[in-house]
Order: structure tokens, then sequence, then C-alpha cells
């Protein structure tokens, strides 16, 4: 049996050639849907009608919005999708419990068949039929598109360890000081927490200076600089706490600039354009690659 275009590119995606006609594109238009809206996705799915009983095949179903999909491979004989293609679909929309129709061409669709698709959005007696193109993508839909860029951020962060900080001490923590005679000699401590008055933790010093950081006025200052106002905080030194009321600071900044490149995984193998314009995408093959299809279900 003759492949068509959509065979062969079908089985550059997955590997293998589908066993039923027509099923490539079936699975490719329901995959391709699935990309962009992330909806629950299944394809070849039979329906029961609701006037006639009638068993109805349909290529795709939306089961989040409870819409049927239909799709048209005609790249052998490069046929356009004509108006009696749609005029079947309604038909089948008349009989069957769904909100509207989605039609896929890989060939686009002829001028009655775009006008017929406009009147069944106005028609009171019709379901809606959305028109999309969803075929293999060529080098003249990546004209004028973004598909890589370099970000560079300027950041400034403080570096507190080449901070200084002066503790305002309470008049008590001073007195006891003079107390232990440490008034005049050189301190040596190293903390990760600020305490309360009965000896409980206060805070970590880390999740304190995460939530505070050094005010920086404008972007060219070189340091931080203020006052964190810390009322009934205590450090411990040799098992003694003393009490600040705050803590002065000069805290120095450090910049640097980070590049990074923002683009796609993959090349572009699938554009799915809606007629009316509001959806026009290229699609990977990394992004096919990624689904699974598995009893008729696309995850």
């Amino acid at each position: 049996m003759r492949k068509s275009p959509i065979d062969e590119l079908f089985y550059e995606l997955y590997g293998f050639y589908p066993n039923k006609a027509g099923s490539a594109y079936e699975i490719i238009v329901a995959s391709a849907i699935k990309i962009i809206s992330g909806d629950n996705i299944k394809y070849n799915q039979h329906l029961k009608g609701i006037y006639s009983e009638s068993d109805y095949q349909l290529d795709g179903l939306n089961i989040d919005k409870k819409q049927m999909i239909e799709a048209k491979d005609y790249t052998i004989n490069k046929k356009k999708v004509g108006r009696d293609d749609l005029q079947k679909l309604q038909g089948a929309l008349s009989d069957l419990d769904v909100e509207k129709g989605i039609f896929a061409s890989a060939t686009d669709y002829t001028k009655p068949a775009k006008k017929y698709s406009e009147s069944t959005g106005k028609n009171p007696l019709n379901k809606e039929i959305e028109l999309y193109n969803i075929r293999e993508s060529t080098k003249l839909d990546e004209k004028g598109r973004i598909n890589k860029f370099e970000v560079t951020l300027s950041m400034i962060t403080p570096d507190f360890k080449l901070g200084k900080m002066n503790f305002a001490w309470t008049n008590d923590a001073i007195e006891k000081f003079k107390q232990n005679g440490l008034i005049g000699k050189p301190i040596k401590l190293s903390t990760d927490r600020f305490y309360n008055e009965d000896g409980s933790i206060n805070c970590l010093i880390e999740d304190f200076t995460y939530n505070n950081q050094p005010i920086h006025v404008n972007m060219d200052d070189e340091y931080g600089e203020g006052c964190w106002l810390l009322p009934n905080r205590f450090i411990k030194y040799e098992n003694e706490l003393y009490g600040f009321k705050g803590i002065e600071y000069k805290i120095p900044y450090k910049k640097s600039d980070t590049t990074f490149t923002v683009e796609s995984d993959g090349q572009p193998k699938i554009l799915i354009k809606s007629e009316d314009g509001n959806i026009n995408k290229l699609l990977t093959d990394e992004q096919f690659r990624k689904l699974t299809i598995e009893n008729g279900e696309i995850k």
C-alpha cells in the first residue's frame, strides 16, 4: 500500500507504520491537540448516536471539552478538504452528545469549506466546527519565530561574610559584661541563633537574614547599610544570656552576571494552526516522543 507523506512523518517520529490506513494522521492530530491543550485526548473512539443509535467511529475525542475530532490526510492526491467533508461531520455532530467539532486537515481547506465552517458558529441549528491545519512543518514556517534566545541576569547579592555588624546592647547586658569582666576584652562567639529571655530559641539567624535582607537603596551602592530593630532578643555566651535592642549593619554587595540559553527541545516537525489564528505553533519531534499511546489514549 502506498504510504502518504504523513505516514512517513509518523515513521520518523515513532519508528513504525500503523496497521490501519489513516491511523497515522489520527494519532498525530490527537497528539498535537494533547500537546497544546493538555486535555484528555483519545483517538479512534466509538460513540452511539442519541437518536439513530448508530455506531459512529471518531478519529479523535476531547473528553474534557466533549469535542469530536475529525482528521483527513489528503496528502497523497494533494486534495483540499471540501465543504462536503464538513457537512458529513455536521451530520454526526447532530446525533452525538458532543459540544462541537474539530476538523484537522493536512492539506488546507477549500473556500466553500471555510465559509461553511464560519456559518456553523452563527447558525443555532448547527454545532460549531473549528478548522485546524495540522501538517508537517517547513523551513518557511520557522521564519519570523524565536526558537532560541539568550538571557543575561545581572544579580546583586549581599556578602554577609565580609559584613560588619554592631550590637546595640541593653543596659542589663552592659552591666552583666562588667560583672563578668568582659568590658574591653575581645570576645569570640560563633552562633547560629537568637534566644528569648527564658533561654528558648527565638529564631535561627539563617532564617532571619533570609527574611530581612540589608537595605540596598540604589543599584550602584557598594554597601547595604541600616539597623535591624530587635527588642527582647538575646545572645548566649558561656551559658549567659546578653540582651540587645538591635543590630547596626554594613554589608557589601557582590555583583555578577549569569547568561543562559532558552530553546525548545528537538526539531520542529509539526505545524498546528487554527483557521481563526488563535493557535499557530510549531511542535517538535521530542514533544511527540514524550507522549505514550495506549489503548486509544494519548498520555
